[in-house]
């Protein structure tokens, strides 16, 4: 059986998601479909809760386009696959990493190869990550006490490992916020801290949040989604990150 995936629809007809829906359903049973959108609102809300494998977006939500809500320098760590009944944004969408560019009505052969375009890219993904992992492994456990090289604004830093509380997305850019040390805010995003710090204590509750598990202070009950860290901070956890932690603690 063919490993699932999870995915979130963006648009702002009804009739065209459930026309989406039905398509998958009958050519992409792999795909699961975890939350619909209609607006700027909903859509932030969704990327807000969810960690989907792909969005199907259309472009012109309302009066706007989906270029005018996301930039394109913006990280995301889903696939995209733009959905439209225009092909004039063609271009424009592959500014953004697109997988695919779909034109409506969705061609359910061209709807089937776009999502094993996905499944290839997440395979090779997953491969690559494996092998940094390994050597990134080895590399700790030749080292006594783990440390990391980082700079910033002020200059190089030499940081212990054990230090860093946890790891906020801000873009292209990463905010490191260490114990009893001041914050750091790097040119790195926070991919690039989850494939470095491949501790067991190190774990990415949410695609803008990467915590150190020894500064856990309390993970909230409510549906809501949050955990609170040793210093106060409060920070989102996506539901389905919340039940792996959970596991892990």
């Amino acid at each position: 059986m063919s490993t699932s995936l999870k995915c979130i629809i963006i648009d702002d007809e009804k009739m065209a998601r459930n026309s989406l829906k039905v398509l998958l359903q009958n050519y992409c049973p792999e795909v699961e479909v975890i939350g619909e959108g209609w607006d700027k609102t909903s859509m932030k809300k969704l990327f807000k809760e969810f960690n989907p494998d792909i969005v199907f977006l259309d472009i012109q939500l309302g009066n706007s386009t989906i270029f005018d809500m996301i930039p394109s320098h913006e990280l995301m760590d889903f696939k995209i696959i733009f959905i439209s009944a225009h092909d004039e944004y063609a271009l424009k969408g592959y500014k953004y990493d697109a997988i695919d560019y779909l034109l409506k009505p969705v061609d359910p052969i061209k709807l089937k190869e776009a999502v094993n375009k996905v499944t290839q890219y997440i395979n090779k993904e997953a491969a690559s990550k494996s092998s940094v992992e390994e050597n990134l492994k080895t590399l700790y456990n030749l080292r006594e006490s783990p440390q990391i090289t980082l700079s910033d604004a002020r200059g190089l830093h030499v940081i212990k490992i054990e230090d860093i509380m946890y790891c906020i997305a801000e873009g292209n850019y990463t905010s490191i916020i260490l114990n009893n040390q001041p914050q750091m805010v790097v040119s790195k995003n926070l991919k690039f801290f989850e494939e470095k710090l491949i501790q067991p204590n190190f774990f990415r509750i949410h695609k803008s949040n990467l915590i150190n598990i020894h500064y856990l202070k309390l993970l909230s009950n409510d549906d809501g989604g949050h955990i609170v860290m040793s210093d106060g901070k409060t920070l989102s956890i996506s539901r389905d990150k919340k039940r792996e932690l959970l596991k892990r603690i």
